[in-house]
């Protein structure tokens, strides 16, 4: 392969990375919830409790879809328990619960779940 034609491919495989490294970040935000990321892509609802939100990022059984998991290891969040449909998850001394239904999940501050901080 000649040199003109593989730094073609080099750029293209460049254009690809950054614009999947840029859509990576884009497909989730922090939210006002102890700074937790969430998915860009639902509809949330602020309840006075914490947030709902509609996402396909999310199922009852495996709770935080591959994608979504990933993020929040990333952000930094550690599970420190799990019970039924719900997971706790703790940053920095934030605590948050995460409760997961079919293409659903329920955002909270752990303090509000009775988890000590």
């Amino acid at each position: 392969m000649n040199t003109r034609r593989m730094g073609k491919w080099m750029a293209v495989l460049l254009g690809v990375v950054i614009i999947s490294g840029t859509g990576w970040y884009y497909l989730f935000e922090t939210s006002e919830v102890n700074g937790f990321p969430v998915p860009r892509t639902g509809t949330v609802q602020e309840k006075p409790d914490g947030l709902f939100i509609k996402t396909h990022l999310v199922s009852e059984v495996e709770g935080p879809g591959v994608l979504y998991a990933m993020r929040i290891r990333q952000a930094g969040w550690k599970v420190v328990d799990r019970e039924g449909l719900a997971a706790w998850y703790e940053k920095d001394g934030r605590m948050i619960e995460l409760t997961t239904f079919d293409d659903e999940l329920f955002l909270e501050p752990a303090v509000r779940a009775g988890i000590e901080q």
